[in-house]
């Protein structure tokens, strides 16, 4: 064997090629701004109450303002190939769409500077907390993709499209557990801050 062939058979032993048909998730994000004017304390919260993604919603058995939320979508896109008693799955390729809505308050410069300094460190919490869903997100359309490239053919497509769907339902229904176990545990923890 040359000494040329060798090395590349070497290489590929050490680094192989990815399975053909099973690209990468492919995530596309995006953070949408709900923008509004106020001077003081109350006016911001009157703010955020009218133009807020989902207004009043009961967390925890009391209302809460979603002050922001991370909205995301999966779609799924692959190939069944069937043929005599086996039908496969192949070119996986997951979709996930993810858009973070949150407050800007466009003329805080003219309020109070302590009240605008609270409001930058309210805003990082906020965020920061949008974050952890977004993460959630992306693992989540991760899960479905490993999971889905992994799945054995069938002998009836039929059987294999059935599979499909209990599989991404059972790893997005892990995952909506996961985000409402943040939220509530979140809840209890943001009750107790002095927020602006």
């Amino acid at each position: 064997m040359p000494l040329r062939l060798l090395v590349c058979v070497a290489l590929l032993c050490l680094f192989p090629l990815p399975r053909s048909g099973h690209a990468s998730p492919v995530i596309e994000e995006q953070t949408v701004y709900y923008r509004f004017h106020a001077r003081s304390q109350k006016e911001i919260w009157n703010r955020i109450i009218a133009g807020s993604p989902n207004g009043l919603t009961q967390v925890a058995g009391q209302h809460a303002v979603n002050v922001a939320t991370t909205e995301w979508e999966l779609k799924l896109h692959y190939t069944i190939e069937g043929g005599f008693q086996k039908c496969s799955l192949r070119d996986v390729r997951p979709h996930l769409k993810i858009t973070i809505r949150l407050p800007h308050w466009e003329n805080k410069w003219e309020a109070d500077p302590l009240l605008a300094e609270n409001w930058d460190r309210y805003v990082r919490m906020v965020s920061s907390h949008e974050d952890i869903h977004r993460q959630y997100a992306i693992k989540m359309a991760e899960e479905v993709h490993q999971e889905l490239t992994q799945l054995e053919s069938q002998r009836r497509c039929h059987d294999l499209e059935a599979e499909i769907s209990r599989t991404r339902d059972r790893v997005i229904g892990k995952f909506n557990a996961r985000n409402k176990w943040f939220d509530a545990k979140e809840f209890v923890y943001q009750k107790q801050l002095v927020w602006f």
